[in-house]
């Protein structure tokens, strides 16, 4: 017997597709920067430190939120002669309005998700009302290339996601994601702000990424 899930799961968490919604970001170029135009990656280097960004495909999008959770992938390559520190606060993301918004921690994310991160899954919405009906789609896409991907997005990928905010060594580097409250589709442009570990938010950032939003 097929066993019901709660009607309040169909609505769960979703994970929407920036790109299927028309909404794609590109970088600008800037001074001592390089664009990647296959991904839509930016790359600046200043004082041996090499920091790329690109937008993630993905947002997270939930009934349970008032706005839309949007990442961004961080490479940081240390090629100076000291290790480089970034936290929390070093990363801040602005709109064309100059409204400020702060990084979101994995925990605040998981937190504003809750208990529904089990049901995550990528663009175009499949809502299952039977559990084998989840079970039996998730398998088909697995193994049939020429359909979306269906996968859940437990509360710990967030985590083993996330850019790891640990002091960079020379010659080493560090990667993830990071999260902000936005919804990139109501916006012109974005610009991501780095600023090093215990500097003034007074003073220029250390590194600024430009992205013009298309829709």
């Amino acid at each position: 017997m097929k066993h019901s899930l709660l009607c309040v799961l169909m609505s769960a968490v979703l994970l929407v597709l920036v790109g299927c919604s028309s909404v794609r970001l590109v970088p600008v170029a800037v001074e001592n920067g390089s664009v990647n135009a296959a991904d839509s990656t930016l790359t600046i280097s200043r004082n041996g430190i090499s920091v790329s960004i690109r937008p993630e495909s993905a947002t997270i999008n939930a009934y349970n939120l008032d706005s839309t959770v949007s990442a961004f992938h961080v490479s940081i390559s240390n090629g100076s002669s000291s290790e480089v520190s970034y936290t929390e606060d070093s990363f801040v993301l602005s709109d064309e309005k100059g409204l400020q918004y702060n990084l979101l921690t994995p925990e605040k994310v998981r937190d504003m998700l809750k208990k529904d991160s089990y049901y995550l899954m990528p663009y175009p919405y499949v809502g299952f009302y039977y559990l084998e009906d989840f079970q039996k789609t998730s398998f088909y896409n697995k193994t049939n290339s020429s359909l979306p991907y269906y996968y859940e997005l437990y509360p710990q990928d967030l985590f083993t996601a996330s850019l790891p905010l640990s002091p960079v060594i020379p010659g080493m580097k560090i990667e993830g994601q990071v999260f902000f409250k936005i919804d990139l589709s109501a916006h012109q442009t974005v610009r991501l702000l780095i600023f090093r570990k215990g500097a003034s938010r007074s003073n220029p950032p250390e590194f600024v990424f430009p992205f013009t939003v298309v829709k």
